[in-house]
């Protein structure tokens, strides 16, 4: 059950707690969670688009330029657009996946996703990047690990994802939910939980499955200067 008080927790973690437990054992959460997030108040995206390749001369391989330019994807200077309907940024996740940035899961504040806009703070930026965040509630990634995983395999895994949601600023704002899911039970992954999210913790029970969930209000709150495994190669 729950390591957090009850109380305290936002409505979105209480009702997690409550998708998380009570699913069927057929359905693979971890594959399926906005599926799951139907029975809330709340919008969910799989793969929600947070970032777009900003210009042509960043796109190397020639089939996937071309794909870019037979689909309009890209104004006449070459430059990618600012909007994309969500079945474009798709379209793109599938045939050219290295050229957009998605994050695992998106929660919205209502049923509807809001359609992601894009910017370039500098001409040159690789990427454009999330332009608001406006209606968007929090960023969920879940991760699998085994029952033998060492408090270093998790935490590594925790930090790569913190850094790569950091690296577009709009996220910062929102909150931050890190689901791990484990076929029996792991205390090292519950040490990192508790290091990086203090008492903003859960372990949920399901089946043979335990989901350790570490929440954040919002990401830019995480402390990312003190480490469970002393950094090598100078992180």
């Amino acid at each position: 059950m729950a390591d957090a008080n009850l109380e305290t927790k936002p409505d979105f973690i209480k009702d997690l707690d409550i998708i998380l437990s009570s699913h069927t054992i057929l359905v693979n959460a971890r594959q399926s969670l906005h599926i799951l997030f139907n029975t809330t108040p709340y919008g969910c995206a799989k793969n929600y688009p947070v970032a777009v390749v900003h210009e042509a001369k960043r796109i190397k391989e020639e089939d996937t330029l071309a794909y870019f330019k037979d689909n309009y994807l890209l104004d006449e200077d070459g430059y990618s657009h600012e909007e994309y309907p969500l079945s474009d940024l798709a379209n793109i996740s599938t045939n050219a996946p290295k050229y957009v940035q998605n994050v695992g899961y998106m929660l919205a504040t209502e049923k509807k996703m809001p359609e992601p806009t894009f910017f370039n703070k500098l001409k040159g930026d690789y990427w454009k990047k999330l332009k608001s965040v406006e209606g968007l509630e929090a960023v969920i990634d879940f991760s699998a690990l085994s029952v033998e995983a060492s408090d270093c395999e998790a935490e590594a895994a925790l930090r790569t994802i913190i850094r790569k949601r950091k690296e577009v600023h709009q996220l910062k704002k929102i909150a931050f939910i890190w689901i791990v899911e484990i076929n029996g039970e792991n205390a090292n992954v519950n040490t990192v939980m508790k290091h990086y999210f203090e008492e903003d913790v859960m372990i949920v029970n399901n089946g043979r499955k335990n989901y350790y969930v570490g929440w954040s209000t919002p990401l830019q709150s995480i402390n990312m200067r003190y480490f469970v495994c002393a950094p090598q190669n100078g992180e």
